[in-house]
């Protein structure tokens, strides 16, 4: 298995080992030691309170193009907890706490959940603009596993296959690594799950790296709570609801605002009541366009006009 890391993804990982958060001076001298870890994919699970996995995650935000978005994501699997988020988080966590600067983000992967370990019920974070929900969900995986094999690196990857959220799943686990868990809401394979997929290719996660992690890492600025703002807990039906309020105006905002902007990146800035009508179109054709989520079977289907 080769990996290619790049320095912004080196940091990430290495200023989030046992909760230190390194120097550059530091960085350097620990990268060859990480990047072999990284390379090899090695395992250890000797005295460890939990580990961070690190999946690539290729997806589709326009299922009608062959155009793909391309992240990492971050499993950390601990004592009692299993967490999913996207790992640009950790980068902004981390200068949040070294430079005390107000920095936040929203997620791109909108695939931001925790469980107990080894359960099904799953807390999925949302946000919204500038709102944040929490909305629980049961979500069993029904496997058919097969007898087929394939290698990674040195590890023995074998075939199983699931129905969820509306797509057909194919995934490769490994049991030499006890560890039921999977990107996202996957688990419930006898081993970790290196590689999943949809049959249509929409969303592909492969696993690239892992960290031994000595304490579960504190996620409550990013995932339990908004940087502070604390989620609303709705179900789904509620947040499709808030979801189409937005599409149905979703400059309403501005109607009220003295001042505000907003770039397309077209070249043009538009700040005026009357560019409202056009901005209003063109956000709701994004939103028709950009409306691939992973779950299709909870999704809400925008209406046409």
């Amino acid at each position: 298995m080769i990996l290619m890391i790049n320095e912004i993804l080196l940091i990430s990982l290495l200023s989030h080992v046992n909760h230190l958060y390194l120097t550059p001076l530091r960085i350097l001298n620990m990268k060859r030691l990480v990047v072999l870890c990284l390379l090899g994919m090695t395992f250890n699970f000797g005295f460890s309170q939990g580990h961070r996995f690190i999946y690539e995650l290729h997806f589709k935000s326009d299922s009608t193009k062959n155009k793909f978005d391309s992240i990492k994501v971050i499993l950390d699997v601990g004592k009692e907890n299993t967490k999913f988020y996207d790992m640009e988080f950790l980068r902004i966590d981390s200068i949040r706490k070294n430079t005390l600067e107000n920095w936040t983000m929203n997620s791109p992967s909108q695939q931001l959940t925790k469980r107990k370990k080894g359960s099904s019920i799953n807390q999925n974070y949302r946000d919204n603009l500038f709102d944040y929900f929490l909305i629980e969900s049961k979500d069993e995986m029904k496997w058919k596993i097969f007898p087929e094999i394939k290698k990674a690196g040195e590890y023995n990857l074998q075939k199983a296959t699931t129905d969820f959220g509306g797509r057909h799943w194919i995934a490769w686990f490994c049991t030499e690594i006890p560890i039921n868990e999977g990107p996202y809401k996957f688990q419930g394979l006898p081993g970790l799950i290196f590689e999943i997929s949809d049959f249509g290719n929409n969303y592909s996660y492969k696993l690239i790296g892992n960290i031994k992690l000595e304490t579960d890492f504190d996620t409550t600025d990013f995932l339990e709570t908004h940087y502070g703002e604390k989620p609303v807990k709705i179900t789904n039906k509620k947040f499709n609801e808030i979801k189409l309020n937005y599409f149905s105006d979703p400059y309403s905002w501005a109607r009220t605002a003295e001042e505000w902007s907003v770039n397309f990146g077209d070249g043009k800035v538009y700040h005026t009541k009357e560019d409202i009508p056009y901005l209003t179109k063109r956000t709701q054709e994004e939103l028709r366009r950009n409306n691939n989520p992973i779950e299709l079977d909870t999704a809400l289907p925008y209406p046409l006009k």
